[in-house]
């Protein structure tokens, strides 16, 4: 007898409100519709039809009333769902006395009573299925009436993000909690006394417990959850569609990473399984890049090309269809410190590659050089560079080789060198430079080949051995 009187029957009566409230729906847009037939032949139906509908709306009301005084549930649209439903058992009941007249009075008072239970419905279904469902999947222009982002716009273009700033959390979690776990976790709605419609509620948990345990995924109830059978009663989400493979094995693993929402992808620490997936699923390739295919900017047009062309210069394009440049003299002929200005002004975020070898250019001709931002490869063999054009080089921030054979260049330019973050090779071939300066600096930035056509990098010299 005691588990008897520990039921609680009012969330058991409660949970038939699903069930019992599609009964008024059908009974009552029966009702208006007959209502709009000609003559009184179909007057008994219409008077079953109200009955039955009045009946039914008021035990849809009554269940669905104490649904929500179970918990779970709140907000403005569980307040506008709950008087709405009141609203359509109270018209209901009276269309029941209002039918017997007929007329254009029982036409208006149904189509009324169809607009309360229109907003109802409507409301009941954002509650059960969140408020982005039913434009989910609606034509784009719908969407964008609706207000409601259209899943076009939601593609993203990685070939113009930096692969080492792809932030897991934000890029690839925050979406599929959108889409499949909110409808259930939200402001008006929280099952198991949880929310997920803000991060910070997801670090809060729930009537359970902590959601997850930060560098732990096996251990977190999250995602033991997302991974349990669907005909589990604790499986999640319980209706819908489930995440995907991809989608659970991304939430592991920013799960054992440590959970922070922060946290962008290691490239050199990423497991390949999960790169596998990045590529099948979301058409990003975390493969390590060459810098020329990570350029953004504009292609060069055919008339610009003509026009350098006039000037001596040779264009290369270094990925095809990119806008990366590789540029230098034409064979057997020379650029003057003119054509290099107008270079500058054509291609200054193209121009990637650079090829000056043995051109008669000023010091100060050759300072234009740093304005070519996404420099990464640099050839000034023969030329005039001095201590002036290698500190305006120090500003360029990607600029990975550069060739000095045969320049007046001494010990000082290993000061400048120093400055150049991205710096992986430095040719200086029959310059002033002292074994003694090579030496120190080789040992003091392990990462760049120091290569003066008889000695080795540190490095490399021990490798040797």
């Amino acid at each position: 007898m005691l588990h008897l009187l520990l039921a609680d029957y009012a969330l058991f009566v409660g949970r038939f409100h699903p069930l019992v409230v599609h009964l008024p729906i059908g009974f009552l847009l029966l009702a208006v519709v007959l209502e709009l037939w000609p003559g009184d032949r179909v007057r008994p139906a219409i008077k079953v039809a109200w009955v039955l509908g009045a009946a039914s709306a008021v035990g849809a009301a009554l269940a669905g009333w104490l649904l929500a005084s179970g918990g779970g549930y709140g907000g403005e649209t569980l307040f506008w769902h709950r008087w709405a439903g009141v609203a359509v058992a109270v018209l209901a009941v009276g269309g029941v006395f209002v039918q017997s007249r007929g007329g254009i009075t029982t036409k208006v008072y149904g189509l009324m009573t169809a607009a309360a239970l229109t907003l109802a419905g409507h409301q009941g279904g954002n509650l059960t299925h969140g408020e982005e469902y039913l434009f989910q999947y609606a034509p784009p222009v719908v969407q964008r009436i609706s207000g409601h982002t259209p899943d076009s716009m939601l593609i993203t273009d990685w070939s113009v993000r930096n692969t080492d700033s792809i932030a897991v959390y934000a890029e690839f979690l925050r979406p599929v909690i959108n889409d499949k776990c909110v409808r259930c976790h939200n402001s008006e709605k929280q099952n198991g006394g949880l929310r997920m419609d803000s991060t910070h509620y997801l670090f809060k948990g729930g009537e359970s417990g902590p959601l997850f345990v930060a560098g732990n995924a096996i251990a977190s109830r999250w995602h033991n959850r997302v991974t349990l059978p669907t005909q589990n009663v604790k499986a999640m989400p319980p209706q819908g569609e489930r995440m995907t493979f991809a989608e659970v094995r991304l939430l592991e693993y920013w799960l054992n990473e440590g959970a922070d929402t922060s946290y962008v992808f290691q490239l050199d620490e990423v497991p390949e399984d999960i790169k596998a997936l990045l590529q099948r699923d979301y058409a990003l390739d975390l493969r390590p890049r060459l810098f020329v295919e990570t350029v953004r900017g504009t292609v060069l047009s055919d008339k610009t090309r003509q026009g350098l062309y006039s000037l001596n210069w040779s264009i290369t394009d270094l990925v095809p269809g990119g806008p990366a440049l590789e540029v230098k003299p034409q064979p057997g002929k020379s650029v003057d410190a003119n054509a290099l200005r107008e270079l500058a002004a054509a291609a200054p975020d193209q121009l990637t590659y650079l090829g000056l070898d043995n051109q008669e250019l000023s010091a100060e001709a050759l300072r234009q050089v740093a304005e070519f931002k996404h420099l990464n490869r640099l050839r000034l063999n023969g030329t005039a560079v001095d201590s002036t054009v290698l500190r305006s080089l120090t500003g360029l921030q990607h600029l990975e080789s550069l060739n000095l054979y045969n320049t007046q260049v001494g010990d000082e330019v290993f000061h400048y060198l120093t400055q150049m973050p991205a710096l992986r090779r430095v040719y200086l071939w029959q310059t002033a430079v002292t074994p003694a300066a090579v030496t120190a600096y080789a040992e003091a930035h392990a990462q760049v080949m120091v290569d003066t056509g008889a000695t080795l990098q540190p490095a490399e010299q021990d490798a040797k051995k």
